[in-house]
């Protein structure tokens, strides 16, 4: 009898084993970062994987300071169906055919757990719940369904209906870098240590692969950069405004544009000289970047213009923006070598689908409205308006 018990043991820990080799090779086939991350959370969830209900994982941002939200797989609430594992289960797709499913759903995946997901952003701190404390501390933690509401940390997550959950670090090389929370809100299956080291030996194997596609990505965004303003160059713009006009039409869903140019900067640049004249171009794209919505691309156009592509945005919505934009850079003088000088820009805004339907035209709209701003007296809006 025990030795059927440890033969049984030892089949499971071979096929444990053998799950987590598919799974580290398969998170290994792509270094986008949100490819990663999908291929992660699916192998949580597949039947083909670990078989959880429900996956959301969480990265420490940039400053080592506060912990977010970055995607999740499963249902919102226990009665509704992940839109990804109904796709799955009705093609009867395997463990190597989840990257297909992300593009054939065009990167959207369970998009209603994913706008409670990436609003979440918890400090770092043991008082903010199990999930800074997983970080903190570096261990896996196994938390009970009476304890969840309180361990949660975000009334947001906790809308989830999260009852009994676990919650894995994710290490890089020398840091934990994210955490793994796992749940199984649908079948209410219980959880118990076991599911946590089983987890544990999968984050790790994860985390690597997701600081290796950190880095591909910082890379990435360095060749797509401009490196004077470290925005986003003009190559990178039309890119950027192609996938999001398509979005659009896809989601039926509208798009604003605006051009903004720096007023009077050639006379600037005799008046004070270059460097000055590139200290003033860094300002503008800083306050820029500072004012735009997480969801929003900015770029520089070309000299002393920059461009917006504001996604799921109306005209209106981007004319208060322009505004708020223009205004925010003039209310205060720039501090360039020493010496206080005010700076303008004009703003020129476009909105698809009313003004155009194409990028060209898109931009063209843009680039008229901005003529007109600046003919109009500059330090202005000035709105696309078909004659």
């Amino acid at each position: 009898m025990e030795e059927l018990r440890l033969q049984e043991e030892l089949r499971k820990t071979r096929q444990e084993l053998l799950l987590l080799y598919e799974i580290g090779n398969l998170i290994r086939t792509t270094l986008y970062l949100d490819e990663v991350v999908y291929l992660i959370l699916s192998a949580v969830t597949s039947h083909e994987g670990m078989g959880f209900n429900r996956a959301l994982l969480f990265l420490v941002d940039e400053t080592g300071t506060f912990i977010e939200g970055r995607m999740g797989i499963g249902p919102k609430h226990p009665e509704a169906s992940p839109v990804v594992w109904k796709m799955i289960e009705e093609n009867r797709i395997t463990l190597e055919g989840l990257l297909d499913v992300y593009h054939k759903a065009q990167k959207n995946i369970d998009p209603e757990l994913n706008e409670v997901v990436r609003q979440v952003r918890l400090p770092i701190e043991q008082s903010y719940g199990v999930l800074p404390q997983t970080v903190i501390q570096d261990k896996g933690l196994l938390v009970s369904a009476e304890d969840a509401h309180h361990a949660l940390g975000d009334r947001r997550l906790a809308a989830l209906g999260i009852g009994q959950f676990a919650c894995v670090p994710l290490r890089g090389k020398n840091r934990v870098i994210g955490a793994l929370m796992v749940d199984n809100v649908s079948t209410k299956k219980r959880m118990a240590e076991y599911d946590v080291r089983r987890l544990t030996m999968l984050a790790d194997h994860a985390g690597l692969a997701l600081e290796n596609a950190q880095v591909f990505g910082e890379l990435e965004v360095t060749s797509h950069q401009d490196s004077l303003t470290k925005l986003w160059n003009h190559g990178h713009f039309q890119t950027l405004l192609d996938d999001s006009l398509k979005d659009a039409k896809v989601h039926g869903r509208p798009l604003g544009l605006f051009l903004f140019d720096v007023d009077d900067f050639k006379s600037y640049n005799d008046s004070f000289g270059h460097q000055d004249g590139d200290l003033a171009l860094e300002y503008v794209a800083r306050t820029a970047k500072g004012l735009m919505r997480r969801m929003d691309y900015v770029a520089r156009y070309g000299g002393e213009e920059f461009v917006a592509v504001l996604p799921n945005t109306t005209k209106e919505e981007a004319l208060k923006l322009a505004d708020r934009l223009k205004s925010t850079i003039g209310r205060e003088p720039f501090a360039g070598s020493g010496l206080k000088r005010k700076i303008t820009v004009s703003v020129g805004v476009a909105g698809y689908p009313e003004d155009a339907e194409d990028k060209p035209k898109l931009i063209a709209c843009a680039d008229k409205a901005l003529y007109n701003a600046k003919r109009g007296g500059k330090n202005r809006v000035t709105a696309f308006a078909s004659l």
